[in-house]
């Protein structure tokens, strides 16, 4: 007798029926996120824009890359949030809207950035009260002011829009843009001592070729030899504009006071620019790594960093008294730092907007453009020469 072969089916009951069942099972669970199959293809980013199969749908520049395996469906439906904190969707947006999110970044950075400088530069160089008082020397306060309030607010976002908390990211992942920028204040700050305000607002002309070199050095992304020379020369172009409208030195500090220690001025504002970007490159680079990561938790989280470190420095070199006396006894610096406050918190929000949806490079053009807008109105304000 010849064995009888066993039928193609599965009994019911069997351990192979089982194991088909439960495949199943796990199938129709996620046919929900079948329909999201097609967007989460990765687009390769060459430039700040790209068309998608000339369906008019425009990609962002850093928004996604490839990275060798499926994305989670979360990425995109965390695209799809309820507000303009969070990111938007960008794969299915049209040009026009790119352009509108990006009009919006750019004016509003302009707008915060370019009050905050003013009023940087009155708290900085102007006495209280006004030509018979006495000048505001603790400039690590305003550091302090700036993350504290940023802290505040950014803790407040994340009670109410309660993100979904990153789970890829580690704890000490956040303290290398918070140290960084720290240190890019108070080289900016400490320079004042040796170089002329307008001597400072020209370096950060400067600083779109370092972000750049900086993307290609920590990995973000690599940029053709054109892309340096176009920065190199609006560098040069500001620079040109800026010794034009006001005389240029390095030799008298923020209070118009000579100094002989100038080239310590430049070099601080050399580590300026080399700190200024690696913070934003490497945020940019926190983004793309971890995509479940959201603006606001990096936000809170950096600013905590940033918060505690800078009242340990306040304590420590004695002068966090000192400063809160200074404020107390002038109502009108009280309504300086306020307003300086506000400007920095907002500011920082669309920063990290900015960075994580358009890249590091677009946010240094944007903060390019500011420098020029400073300059003039600060002619105006400030009766520089022309």
């Amino acid at each position: 007798l010849e064995p009888r072969e066993e039928p193609n089916t599965l009994r019911r009951g069997s351990h192979h029926y089982m194991n088909k069942a439960m495949d199943n099972a796990y199938k129709s669970d996620l046919s929900d996120e079948e329909d999201f199959e097609d967007e989460e293809d990765d687009l390769e980013t060459e430039g700040l824009l790209l068309d998608t199969e000339g369906e008019g749908g425009v990609a962002v520049n850093n928004s996604a890359s490839k990275e060798g395996g499926e994305r989670s469906v979360y990425d995109f439906r965390m695209s799809q949030s309820s507000s303009f904190l969070f990111d938007y969707d960008q794969v299915s947006q049209t040009k026009e809207g790119v352009y509108t999110n990006l009009a919006i970044c750019a004016v509003m950075l302009n707008l915060t950035f370019v009050i905050w400088g003013l009023l940087q530069e009155r708290m900085l160089t102007r006495k209280y009260p006004r030509h018979t008082g006495e000048y505001f020397t603790y400039s690590y306060a305003l550091v302090f002011t700036n993350r504290f309030w940023t802290l505040v607010m950014s803790g407040l976002l994340l009670m109410y829009f309660k993100p979904r908390t990153s789970r890829s990211t580690v704890i000490y992942e956040y303290s290398f843009p918070s140290i960084s920028n720290m240190l890019s204040s108070w080289c900016q700050y400490e320079a004042l001592r040796y170089v002329s305000f307008p001597a400072v607002t020209l370096f950060k002309s400067f600083k779109l070729a370092p972000v750049m070199l900086m993307g290609k050095l920590l990995g973000n992304q690599s940029y053709p030899q054109y892309d340096y020379i176009v920065a190199i020369f609006i560098g040069i172009g500001i620079a040109m504009f800026m010794t034009s409208t006001d005389e240029l030195t390095f030799d008298f500090d923020v209070y118009g006071e000579h100094t002989s220690a100038k080239w310590t001025g430049v070099m601080l504002l050399l580590f300026f620019l080399f700190f200024d970007s690696f913070t934003s490159q490497w945020q940019s680079r926190m983004f793309k790594t971890h995509r479940d990561l959201s603006m606001i938790e990096l936000m809170f989280a950096t600013s905590a960093f940033s918060t505690v470190l800078s009242l340990i420095t306040l304590v420590h070199d004695g002068k966090l008294w000192p400063a809160f006396d200074f404020v107390m006894r002038h109502s009108e610096i009280q309504v300086h730092f306020f307003i300086f406050s506000v400007c920095s918190t907002i500011g920082q929000l669309f920063i990290f907007y900015t960075i994580k949806n358009f890249g590091a490079v677009v946010f240094a053009i944007i903060m390019t453009t500011r420098v020029l807008i400073s300059i003039a109105l600060s002619v105006i304000l400030y009766d520089h020469r022309v």
